[in-house]
């Protein structure tokens, strides 16, 4: 399984998913901790893809201005705004398991709008905190447009993942200090 690309935050999260298909976006809403293994997500359809690219484009906009130090399209502040007025997902509830551990569940099924408003809650938080915005990073690999927060000793971290383009760095790095010979044809 490939290594997880860890932003931070949800809402950075968000902005770096393709949500090509449904399960796709079951996997982020999952991984994120927005909705618990457990709960079911009966009603995510490809009718959800349209809403949640529309957020991912408007975070990734309103993160790429805040890093660039310029204003973001006011639209874009418009929707965030909208998506987080929405209401909630259900509370969170604890559920004994049959073995006696407690396992963190939901008190009804989440719905698109529900979680929409959860992600879009998490962006204004993001974009509202002073601390958080200075901790603001976009990747360092070639081509890699994600952001994260940095929350490394020093702040010294440059990329989204060390595993894959920290690890691309680092392999383009050394063939660059230690080229092969080229090869003679016979």
């Amino acid at each position: 399984m490939p290594e997880r690309y860890v932003s931070g935050r949800v809402c950075l999260d968000l902005a770096a998913e393709p949500l090509d298909r449904p399960e796709a976006l079951a996997r982020f809403l999952r991984a994120g901790g927005l909705v618990p293994p457990a709960v079911p997500l009966r009603a995510l359809d490809g009718r959800w893809l349209a809403p949640f690219r529309e957020l991912r484009d408007c975070v990734a906009e309103l993160v790429s201005a805040q890093i660039e130090g310029r204003p973001a399209r006011p639209a874009a502040l418009e929707l965030l705004n909208a998506l987080a007025a929405a209401s909630a997902p259900p509370a969170p509830r604890a559920l004994r398991t049959r073995s006696g551990l407690l396992v963190r569940t939901l008190s009804g099924e989440p719905d698109c709008r529900a979680l929409l408003a959860a992600v879009a809650r998490d962006a204004v938080d993001l974009l509202t905190d002073p601390a958080a915005r200075a901790l603001l990073r976009r990747c360092e690999g070639p081509g890699c447009r994600r952001c994260y927060l940095d929350t490394s000793r020093g702040r010294r971290r440059r990329w989204c993942s060390s595993g894959s383009c920290g690890n691309r760095a680092r392999v383009a790095r050394h063939r660059a200090a230690h080229p092969r010979p080229a090869r003679h044809r016979r």
